[in-house]
């Protein structure tokens, strides 16, 4: 019996389960379930094998080859049709030489029969299709209306950091230099695919000669399993939001608030402008109903007030769709 074979720990590996006869059945006497390997000739009536007549047995039926050597397909006379050993120079049968013998056509398992799909299937498909298309016609088609600006307001924010000692947490590999206190302690920090196991099928592999392998083909089972590593906090200096400055106002100058006295060096307490942002709206009117958009600032400086402009609404809700302006 062969040794398994594996491309290493978590890879797919075969390994053979042994030889066994094929089997044939005789065409002139109708002997069955003959041994594809050891009767050359039917033993009842001494016919040749002949081509294509082996096929794979029952698992009652099969018959183990002890210390098989394989040494090639068989190859078919072209004289008289007997199949011959792969070694073999002259036909047994005819004794036609075999120099331009074709190999014995292999013999493939058969498929399992697949089973019928079911008429449901193409009504789920049906329903998902109409779900979808309802989805669309309720909820995602759209409509081009006219509308117009009727003002401009926005809101700031203006931060205000300040240089001071705080407390973080992070990976042991990836705290700053100038940490200070640091405590560590294990935690999960990703995972990693391990072995759990295996599937394995058996398949029958016609060899050519009269026999057929049994190969027992395994691919690993993987599941995921955590990997821990130190997980630190510690004690550093940052600059750190302390403050936000607002303002808010109406039309297209928008005032930020004033900023405090910066300090000049980097030391606890100092304090600097750190990020600002803004929001920045637009008042419009269908003739109907008066709408709002929050935009991006260039959008919202585009339109002067009292600017007619096309906007897309939701068909159903009505909902104004500001990403159109």
């Amino acid at each position: 019996m062969d040794k398994p074979t594996s491309a290493g720990p978590g890879a797919p590996r075969e390994e053979s389960l042994g030889h066994y006869e094929m089997l044939w059945d005789c065409g002139h006497c109708e002997t069955k379930k003959l041994l594809g390997k050891t009767h050359r000739h039917c033993p009842t009536c001494g016919a040749p094998q002949g081509e294509a007549k082996r096929y794979f047995p029952t698992e009652a039926d099969k018959v183990l080859v002890k210390d098989h050597v394989f040494t090639g397909g068989d190859r078919t006379c072209a004289s008289c049709g007997a199949a011959q050993s792969a070694k073999a120079e002259h036909c047994g049968t005819c004794g036609a030489s075999l120099g331009v013998a074709k190999a014995v056509p292999l013999v493939t398992p058969p498929k399992p029969v697949a089973k019928q799909k079911s008429n449901r299937i193409w009504f789920i498909v049906l329903g998902v299709v109409l779900f979808l298309v309802l989805i669309w016609f309720m909820c995602i088609r759209k409509k081009e209306i006219a509308m117009q600006v009727t003002g401009h307001r926005w809101s700031v924010v203006q931060e205000i950091e300040e240089y001071r000692e705080v407390s973080e947490e992070t990976w042991r590999n990836e705290v700053p230099g100038g940490a200070r206190q640091i405590s560590c302690s294990r935690k999960q920090r990703s995972t990693r695919s391990v072995q759990d196991g295996e599937d394995c099928k058996v398949e029958k592999v016609d060899k050519g000669d009269g026999t057929f392998e049994e190969v027992k083909k395994c691919t690993p089972r993987m599941k995921d399993e955590g990997v821990d590593d130190d997980f630190c906090s510690f004690r550093i200096d940052r600059w750190t939001k302390v403050e936000e400055l607002k303002g808010n106002g109406s039309g297209l100058d928008v005032k930020w608030p004033p900023l405090p006295a910066s300090s000049a060096q980097t030391r606890i307490g100092a304090r600097r402008a750190g990020p600002k942002h803004g929001t920045y709206t637009l008042d419009l009117h269908d003739g109907k109903q008066a709408r709002t958009c929050d935009v991006e600032e260039g959008t919202w400086k585009k339109y002067g007030d009292g600017q007619k402009i096309k906007a897309q609404v939701r068909a159903r809700s009505g909902e104004l769709v500001c990403a159109s302006l």
